[in-house]
């Protein structure tokens, strides 16, 4: 009888173990992030154009590539974990109305996260979160022959945040997910879920 006890405290305990998902493994193609709305300034073009008269147009880049780690708790309500994330981009350099190179710019970005999921129905999770961490970054400016300056490189290191106003998954324990918000992940994220045990 004692074994039999045992036994089925044991069979009660995996069961409430898995009752719920443990882990969240998302991989996520951001649109419209952070850099293309912050100012282009920088150290390096500073040094190269010390006036600091010169704007950024024709913006160009390959989005955010993000890959995702959560935690669920037990509740199910909270999320949290790590996200790495890359995204490159190209734009033209003007000084005073007269364009001076080509500007190309990559990042990679690690973030700590944390998400509240207050819908959790089966298949349809809705939450929100936000994201802090910090990004890095190399820059290369290419000028025209015409401009006079020399090829330069250089480093932009910089905090990282993300707010997720709303984000929806659809699916078990392979879904996909969306999410609008506005950070290094852009203002646009979606891709592939999948929650695991």
């Amino acid at each position: 009888m004692f074994f039999g006890l045992l036994a089925g405290l044991s069979l009660l305990s995996q069961n409430v173990e898995k009752s719920y998902q443990h882990h969240d493994i998302l991989i996520g193609y951001g649109a419209f992030p952070i850099d293309q709305f912050l100012s282009v300034e920088s150290n390096m073009l500073n040094s190269s154009l010390p006036d600091k008269r010169y704007v950024r147009d024709h913006y160009s880049g390959s989005g955010v590539i993000t890959l995702t780690y959560r935690r669920i708790s037990r509740s199910g309500f909270f999320m949290w974990g790590v996200t790495a994330g890359y995204n490159q981009s190209s734009a033209s350099v003007y000084h005073v109305g007269q364009l001076v190179g080509e500007l190309d710019r990559n990042f990679i970005t690690a973030v700590v996260e944390l998400e509240y999921r207050y819908v959790n129905s089966g298949i349809v999770q809705v939450y929100s979160g936000a994201g802090l961490g910090y990004q890095f970054g190399n820059e290369k400016l290419k000028p025209t022959v015409e401009s006079g300056l020399s090829e330069v490189s250089g480093s932009i290191n910089r905090l990282a945040y993300q707010a997720n106003v709303i984000g929806v998954r659809i699916g078990k324990t392979f879904g996909g997910f969306a999410e609008l918000g506005f950070g290094y992940k852009g203002i646009v994220n979606v891709g592939l879920s999948v929650q695991l045990y």
